[in-house]
């Protein structure tokens, strides 16, 4: 049975820590004290949403969701060491898709986006 066109939703409560942001920037050689824009996507491998992934590729047994494209926009500074809202849709887009789409919030405030499609690999 097909699952093209399954979606499902996602809330999560996430922080961007300053230990964790500090190794991540350290990891890209990026200058310290500056936060990497693409810090946010490490949340999506929580395993709530790998969950979800792996479910919408269910019908496609063994394939291995790999990345191939992302976007990440933030729309004002990513506040570090207070929880944020994680709003996840992910949907099963055609035969060999999965996307993922991302709001953080900082309580109602949109603090960025990420939008990223996973290849269903046999």
């Amino acid at each position: 049975m097909s699952l093209v066109g399954a979606t499902r939703d996602l809330a999560l409560v996430v922080e961007a820590d300053a230990a964790s942001v500090a190794a991540f920037a350290a990891s890209l050689d990026t200058p310290a004290g500056r936060v990497p824009t693409t810090y946010p996507i490490r949340w999506l491998t929580r395993p709530e949403i790998v969950a979800v992934v792996a479910e919408l590729g269910a019908d496609r047994p063994g394939a291995l969701p790999v990345h191939e494209l992302q976007t990440i926009e933030m729309t004002s500074p990513l506040p570090i060491g207070q929880p944020l809202d994680l709003k996840v849709s992910a949907a099963r887009t055609d035969a060999i898709h999965v996307t993922v789409e991302a709001e953080i919030r900082d309580g109602g405030t949109l603090v960025g986006r990420m939008h990223a499609v996973l290849r269903l690999m046999p």
